[in-house]
């Protein structure tokens, strides 16, 4: 039976790990955090003819690459806009 303090010791031992292993230098980049996306940019994306072109072909991934390409914004914001302009071009040849 293994006894509670050797528990104990190992738990701890796990948690300091964690926390070093946590801690990231100050020079590091992380690469999930995206740039702001300004309203100009976003302007100027969403009248790319490349990227109204890839949604015309419904090509949704091509064109949140593009978006992401034109913009810098992260991918979730880039999903967004382009199912949104997707949606809103629908609309507008529907009518």
């Amino acid at each position: 039976m293994v006894s509670y303090s050797v528990l104990a010791v190992v738990a701890l031992v796990a948690f300091v790990l964690g926390i070093f292993a946590s801690r990231r230098r100050p020079d590091t980049k992380v690469i999930w955090e995206a740039a702001p996306r300004t309203s100009a940019d976003h302007e100027a994306a969403i009248a790319d003819p490349e990227l109204l072109s890839l949604l015309a072909q419904k090509q949704l991934i091509s064109a949140i690459k593009r978006y992401r390409e034109l913009t810098g914004a992260g991918l979730k914001d880039s999903k967004d806009a382009v199912e949104s302009l997707q949606r809103s071009l629908a609309r507008a040849s529907s009518q």
